[in-house]
């Protein structure tokens, strides 16, 4: 009979803790959404410092919608997961993949967006696009990647060969390819257009190395505020909401 009671009073705690962040977030009335420096067009700053970009305009829809207001924390990639563990941040909304490994420690929505990983070279550097055979198989191959990303794990598996620079943000690894001090950056294809169309001296092979879904992070457990974005993903889609952002700002996914 003890024993049965235990049990009853533990999922009573484990239903009130599902319920607990999406009723702390409109009580606080702020969300706090995580993301590193910037990952243009879906997430950036503009000279003034105000965060813009695809990502950014959803995360301002969805706090609209729970009435609250937005907050964003920029942390380091490579410690983007540990941060939200540690609840300085409601969740991960940050050009995120879902991984298995990553879903050990967080739970993820549905995706938003499907993406690829892909490679940005400089013109001056290869006359015409390089393939994967020809760069897997080049000697002294440099390869630029952001910390801790797909792109990272992509470069290591695929370029077994190659040296990988690793660098804390997009823009840093970009600008050694853009500068001449690496060959080619592995980074996701959203990215790498945008960069390409920036740039007159970058451009994209168009090959597709992998293919990815972007999800939202959230901490374990709480499975009424998951299911309220999923709720808020699927609006978004069938709203018309995400093809009009992802034409506001030239985001080319899948």
């Amino acid at each position: 009979m003890f024993r049965r009671i235990m049990v009853f009073v533990l999922l009573a705690a484990a239903v009130i803790s599902m319920a607990d962040l999406l009723d702390e977030i409109r009580s606080r009335g702020v969300l706090r959404v995580g993301q590193d420096a910037g990952y243009m067009p879906l997430y950036g700053s503009d000279e003034s410092g105000n965060r813009i970009g695809f990502e950014v305009d959803l995360a301002r829809k969805m706090a609209e919608i729970l009435g609250v207001k937005l907050q964003f924390v920029i942390v380091n990639w490579d410690g983007i997961i540990p941060a939200l563990i540690s609840g300085k941040f409601d969740i991960i909304f940050s050009g995120m993949t879902i991984t298995p490994e990553r879903a050990l420690r967080v739970d993820f929505t549905d995706p938003y967006l499907t993406v690829g990983q892909t490679v940005l070279y400089n013109t001056r550097r290869f006359s015409s696009p390089p393939s994967y055979e020809d760069l897997r198989n080049m000697k002294g191959l440099r390869v630029t990647v952001q910390l801790g990303t797909t792109g990272d794990e992509a470069a290591k598996r695929l370029f077994p060969n190659a040296q990988i620079l690793r660098f804390d943000t997009m823009d840093e690894a970009a600008y050694q390819v853009a500068s001449g001090k690496a060959d080619i950056m592995v980074v996701d294809s959203i990215y790498a257009r945008y960069m390409a169309n920036k740039y007159s001296n970058l451009s994209v092979t168009g090959e597709l190395l992998t293919r990815e879904n972007l999800g939202i992070a959230v901490r374990r457990g709480n499975l009424e505020f998951l299911h309220w974005l999923n709720t808020f993903i699927r609006w978004a889609r069938t709203s018309g909401l995400i093809e009009e952002l992802k034409e506001k700002w030239g985001v080319e996914a899948e």
